[in-house]
């Protein structure tokens, strides 16, 4: 019997499957990338089924999908998209799965046309970044996605961005645009509440689509306190199934690894989010005396400094891990969006300097541990036609410990300072810190009319940080010291279209509120543990201001338009910048916030000649009044060398910067640019009475760049060895001139230290086959091995290779 039943069984199986995939088979589905002629992504293109079939609408990276197509039959296909020429191609759909890549030529005209209600929201940003009188660039992350590279790495080749690193992977670092402090969100939320493991140096490019770098004045709706600029940073976030995977692997014992994962249910629209990365490396790179410019590497051996040629840096390894899941849905009547999510990270930083050579540490490190629950609502059309809903809330617990373990000093031999003598013996160190963050962020956009000629911005931005320190090794005075910061950020703007168009402004209105509180710990103790002098005392304080901004953009030929923008914005002290970081910053309750008066006005032109060649100049200039103006200086901390901000009475800031882009079709892309900018100190008088002119009055400040660039040049080849497939060869090239660490008017020229000029050569080289799905490249930087120096004269990494492995599938 049972000898029959498994025939049978197999005859049912068969005809099972048999009709279940003649069922399959009526439908056919066809994807493809839609790029303009030069390899740019058109992540805003509709494709649809000519008569009214199906459509569906062209993500990040341009890849689209359209399914339940009749198959065997004939179809055609309507690809259009706001700024580019309407095409249709004719697709006989033969197989189940078909390939069609769409190439669409701009139609300049057509972008000062066509409106833009019903489209998605990444197509409204971008349609409003280029109307918008905002000084404003768009860097597409996709472009870079085979590179082994973090965000830094691209940031610094953008115009006026200068990322200064005290050594290699996860370093501290200081990010300015243009001179001025800049704030850093992640899809308009501020970085600062994600925790040290999510940081510009730490982000691979993978998990990111786009980033606009705003220059000078900021959008009411990102609630930014930066005088400088802004950079927001859009994540991806894809309907359609997507998996993005890489490894990369390189010097210095360096391994880094990402993912990104989306998936959502067409039957409900339940959507699952995930990435994910991984970061290490030893950063044991080699380090060198420069005594031309002070910079000495020295061990101690019968009590005496002894110079070094080199050495290997030590106690200085980096570890980072993220991992984020949101679950919500999508495209419901309801919500647009609505996700909640978890996300957790971790570092471990080992630390083998402060802020000089001099001060090597052999078992000094942090670590910290990460977790956020994060909630966020869009919908489009909220309560009323064309009033837009973003609302973000989230809750950050941050545990980090700072520890030195190590019972005696070292130096650049890795071991004890003395080797004839007895060995200095150092103190322990274990502070902990507990950081509870609050965030709530609400932001409405109403648009007057349907083409958007007239639009209203409310943003509200409440953002709460409670830090508690902790001494894990003074047993007998275990006293909680915590330390608050508050802000409160609303921010309203109008922004409005006249003259055809022609004339774009954005009008902004900004309150700021900040209230900080402290307890300190002075107390002194005897051999006894009894107290002998000092005592516990709270400090409280609060600052109110108020700010306006104006953003105007004219077009004056279709190719061409003029910007100019101004504002009085001011600059928060951060947690860290006030309080310290436990590591290498040390507080300043006395620090101010930073006050800043800002013009901006610049040119820009784009055109192309034979539809193959395309050039964009972008030129800018700026000049800012800055009052306590927020300035870093090494300092001395129980005999540490470690970074303390504080503030320049008055600073006067002015300095211009310039772009050219130049492509040939999708085979040759070049860009160079150049920035400059003077920081000179603007404070006439030591005093109020205005007697005596201070020493520093007209002179530039020490320890900034203030020229630098960089160049980009890609030569680029689809389909050379089978259809399907993309060979990229770049040339990546940065400069930064030389610049003094202290004043230099003070004292002769010859006994000044300075950071020499230096340019950096870089080269990568990708193969990409099936499409996109299989990617490898490899990586130079530094090919020459230059010298390369950034903040108080510390070394950065010279010459090294990388191997990147990349699988994205969809």
């Amino acid at each position: 019997m049972k000898f029959i039943q498994v025939p049978v069984l197999l005859f049912l199986c068969t005809v099972f499957n048999a009709f279940t995939f003649a069922q399959e088979k009526q439908y056919g589905e066809v994807s493809g990338y839609v790029k303009d002629t030069f390899g740019n992504s058109v992540s805003n293109a509709t494709i649809s089924v000519q008569n009214g079939g199906e459509s569906t609408q062209a993500e990040g990276d341009g890849f689209y999908k359209l399914e339940r197509l009749p198959l065997r039959n004939q179809v055609v296909l309507v690809i259009s998209a706001v700024g580019y020429s309407t095409e249709t191609r004719t697709l006989h759909v033969a197989d189940r799965k078909n390939i069609l890549d769409v190439v669409l030529k701009e139609d300049r005209k057509a972008i000062d046309e066509v409106s833009v209600v019903g489209k998605s929201e990444n197509e409204r940003r971008i349609y409003d970044i280029k109307r918008s009188g905002f000084d404003v660039s768009v860097i597409d992350l996709n472009k870079y996605a085979n590179e082994a590279a973090n965000l830094t790495q691209v940031l610094k080749r953008a115009t006026g961005v200068t990322i200064r690193e005290d050594g290699g992977l996860g370093s501290n670092f200081v990010f300015r645009i243009n001179g001025l402090d800049a704030k850093i969100f992640i899809d308009g939320v501020p970085m600062d509440n994600f925790g040290s493991s999510m940081s510009i140096n730490n982000i691979p490019v993978n998990l990111i689509d786009r980033v606009e770098v705003y220059k000078g004045v900021v959008p009411a709706f990102l609630g930014s306190d930066a005088l400088g600029g802004a950079v927001n940073i859009i994540t991806k976030r894809r309907a359609r199934p997507f998996l993005d995977l890489s490894y990369t692997t390189g010097s210095f014992n360096t391994h880094l690894a990402s993912l990104v994962s989306t998936f959502t249910n067409p039957k409900n629209n339940l959507s699952f989010r995930m990435n994910a990365f991984y970061n290490h490396s030893d950063n044991d790179y080699m380090m060198y005396t420069q005594e031309k410019y002070g910079i000495l590497l020295q061990n101690t051996i019968n009590s005496k400094p002894i110079t070094i040629d080199k050495a290997r840096r030590f106690n200085d390894a980096f570890t980072s891990g993220m991992a984020q899941l949101e679950v919500g849905f999508r495209d419901k009547s309801w919500a647009d969006q609505f996700y909640v999510g978890l996300s957790y990270s971790q570092d471990h930083k080992e630390n083998q300097l402060g802020l000089s050579l001099s001060s090597v540490t052999g078992g000094k490190w942090s670590e910290s541990n990460y977790l956020m629950p994060t909630l966020s609502y869009k919908k489009n059309n909220f309560i009323v036609d064309r009033l837009f809903a973003d609302v973000y809330a989230s809750y950050s617990h941050d545990i980090k410990h700072v520890k030195d373990t190590a019972t005696y000093n070292y130096d650049w031999s890795g071991g004890w300072v003395s080797y004839s003598e007895p060995a200095i013996a150092a103190t322990p160190q274990h502070t902990k810190f507990d950081v509870n963050n609050y965030l709530a962020r609400v932001n409405l956009n109403y648009d007057f009319d349907a083409e958007r000629n007239q639009s209203l911005n409310l943003n509200y931005n409440y953002n709460s940080g409670h830090r508690t320190e902790y001494d894990m090794i003074a047993a007998y005075n275990q006293v909680k010291l915590p330390s608050n910061l508050g802000r409160h950020i609303i921010g309203l703007s109008w922004q409005n279209q006249w003259f055809n168009k022609r004339l774009s402004n954005v009008l902004a209105l900004k309150y700021y509120r900040l209230d900080a509180n402290q307890v300190t710990d002075s107390r002194k103790y005897n051999g006894n543990n009894e107290v002998v002098s000092g005592e516990i005392a709270y400090d409280a304080k609060a600052w109110n201001y108020y700010s306006v901004s104006l953003a105007s953009r004219y077009r004056i030929t279709q190719d061409g338009g003029w910007k100019l923008s101004y504002e009085r914005a001011y600059n928060l002290p951060t947690l860290e910048q006030l309080f310290g970081d436990g590591l290498n910053v040390t507080s300043n309750w006395d620090l101010k916030p930073e006050r800043s008066d800002n013009v901006n006005t610049g040119f820009y032109y784009n055109t192309f000649i034979n539809e193959n060649h395309f050039i964009n100049v972008d030129a800018t200039g700026f000049y800012r009044l800055a009052a306590d103006y927020i300035h870093s200086k090494a300092v001395q901390v129980d005999g540490d060398d470690v970074q303390q901000y504080y503030n320049e009475a008055g600073v006067k800031l002015y300095g211009f910067s310039a772009e050219v882009k130049y492509g040939y079709k999708d085979l040759i892309a070049v860009t160079i640019n150049g920035s400059y900018d003077k920081a000179i100190d603007n404070k006439k008088y030591t005093d109020d009475t205005n007697q005596q002119v201070s020493l520093n009055y007209g002179y530039q400040l020490p320890n900034r760049p203030w020229a630098y660039g960089s160049m980009d040049v890609s030569l680029i080849q689809n389909d050379w060895f089978q259809k399907g497939t993309r060979v990229q060869l770049s040339y990546l090239s940065q400069y930064s001139h030389w610049f003094y660490l202290s004043e230099a008017h003070l004292g002769s020229l010859a006994s000044k230290d300075h950071i020499p000029s230096q340019t950096i050569h870089s080269a990568v080289l990708s193969y990409s086959w099936s499409r996109n799905k299989y990617n490898i490249s490899f990586e130079g930087r530094n090919l020459t091995d230059e010298r390369a120096y950034d903040n108080f004269r510390l070394q950065k990494p010279g010459r090294a290779f990388y191997l990147k492995l990349r699988l994205s599938l969809m």
